[in-house]
């Protein structure tokens, strides 16, 4: 019913992966300057406590925080004593674990369970700017560049943070598109690690769709997974990505009325919300070293993905951009990646569409989890998209609301930052249950190691969030999802201009 792999690829040359350097220690400098910088901090944070109490400075001191780097910034009400920034980009986030959905799950699998199949999609790793990208990051290369004598000689002390805009910096760093070290580097390590967890698991077909960081990050999950052996022992499928060819990889693209547009107006209404107090802060900030600056929403705009896309390219802590922003704001644009995605991936399609199209991944799935016989391990590698419209097809990760111009609800369900991080990995285990009432096979979803409740999609989840398989095949969405075929009636319905 669903297209299949399109031609077989032989894998490319099997690279060579050199052994780690032993940990550094610390040196005692190195501590004391830790410990210096705690005290910092804690000074600060108690002054800024002592002079928010005083009601006739209130206002001033309030405008003074406001100037507060991210470094020093306190937390938001309700929010954690420490905020990592860089689990909050977005689907451009660096992988990371985060809670189970809910948080009240436990994790593992249920008892008397163990794992007998599994089915993975995983997005390709971290990556270099998209073209569209990587102009706005030289819009603000290019206004640093034309505006060197301004920011080369700083007519007051900058702020730590900003003391890099003095040397100069440009966007040569960044190429478009490919797959960068810190992505290579997730790919392989997962590979690794599904061996060595999965042990009584195995395939040696594994499908990809036919873009270069996706069939990339195949192979270096190949090179983790299959080790020196993988060039002989396992065979890579690729699917092509076009608007001809059928695949649940990539469903958007045979889909005539789909327009990233879907996303990407909503994006810039969002933008005009939250990037101009970032560039008027900015300003007031730079503004005693370099009268005359001007930091419009654009070059913000492109400060943030500077931020995001240096640490997907050099890794964590490498960008000199990510210190300038405040935590509120950091947390703004990581919505607009949620606007983004889910407006142009997700429940914020027109209609029926986004169900329509996640229908193909879950039929696939399902299938396989159904299927007596042959292999017990799917390894399928495609994009955020995948696994963003599969979640939409199953009624996961739904918000009654998601504002398009705030506020921002810090306790929406559909997070890009938890859903689809680079090197994301929806992994759908079959379950074969031993009990009281007999021997069951269950399904459980777990989305980048953490466990996500079925719950749902209609069927009774237990504390760990596996459903009977029986009973999710048999909900509402997910027998939708199997009477959906590309080009049938309710395709069309979705898909026609």
């Amino acid at each position: 019913m669903h297209a299949g792999p399109g031609t077989k690829k032989r894998m490319p040359p099997i690279r060579q992966h050199g052994s780690g350097e032993a940990a550094l220690r610390t040196k005692p400098w190195s501590r004391r300057r830790m410990q210096d910088r705690r005290w910092t901090v804690l000074g600060l944070t108690a002054l800024l406590m002592l002079i928010f109490t005083m009601p006739s400075t209130t206002s001033m001191w309030k405008t003074a925080a406001w100037l507060v780097p991210a470094a020093f910034a306190l937390p938001a009400s309700g929010s954690a004593c420490k905020f990592d920034i860089y689990k909050h980009f977005g689907n451009l986030s660096p992988y990371f674990v985060p809670s189970n959905t809910p948080e009240s799950l436990q994790s593992g699998t249920p008892p008397g369970c163990t794992v007998e199949k599994a089915f993975l999609v995983h997005r390709h790793g971290s990556r270099n700017p998209l073209s569209d990208e990587i102009t706005v990051i030289d819009d603000l290369a290019y206004y640093l560049g034309n505006n060197s004598a301004l920011f080369s000689q700083p007519q007051a002390e900058l702020p730590d943070e900003y003391a890099f805009l003095a040397e100069g910096w440009t966007s040569s760093a960044f190429t478009t598109n490919d797959l960068s070290a810190p992505g290579r580097q997730q790919l392989f390590d997962h590979g690794v690690a599904a061996r060595l967890q999965y042990p009584t698991l195995y395939t040696v077909e594994v499908l990809a769709g036919d873009q270069d960081r996706v069939v990339e990050s195949a192979v270096w999950f190949m090179d983790g997974y299959y080790g020196r052996a993988a060039n002989s022992t396992a065979t890579l499928h690729t699917i092509a990505e076009d608007n001809a060819t059928v695949s649940w990889i990539t469903s958007m693209d045979t889909c005539a009325s789909w327009s990233y547009a879907s996303g990407g107006d909503i994006v810039a209404a969002w933008g005009a919300v939250y990037l101009p107090p970032i560039a008027a802060r900015l300003n007031a900030v730079l503004a005693p070293a370099y009268p005359g600056v001007n930091v419009t929403a654009p070059l913000v705009h492109g400060m943030l993905y500077a931020c995001v896309y240096g640490t997907a390219v050099s890794g964590v802590g490498s960008s000199p951009w990510c210190p300038l922003f405040l935590p509120d704001e950091i947390r703004s644009h990581e919505y607009e990646y949620d606007l983004l995605m889910r407006g142009a991936f997700g429940y914020g399609l027109p209609g029926d569409m986004g169900a329509v199209l996640g229908s193909l991944l879950v039929a696939n799935m399902t299938a396989f989890m159904q299927r007596d016989g042959g292999a017990n391990l799917s390894l399928n590698f495609g994009h955020d998209t995948t696994i963003d419209l599969g979640l939409t097809a199953l009624g996961l990760a739904m918000d009654s609301e998601y504002p398009t111009e705030g506020p921002v609800n810090a306790t929406r369900a559909w997070r890009t930052s938890n859903q689809v991080p680079f090197a994301a990995q929806m992994l759908w285990r079959g379950l074969s249950c031993s009990g009281g009432d007999g021997d069951e096979k269950r399904i459980q979803l777990l989305l980048n190691e953490a466990n996500f409740d079925l719950g749902p999609t209609g069927c009774a989840s237990d504390g760990f969030g596996s459903c009977s398989l029986a009973d999710f095949v048999a909900t509402d969405r997910v027998r939708a999802a199997l009477n959906v075929t590309h080009g049938d009636e309710r395709w069309d319905a979705a898909c026609s201009v």
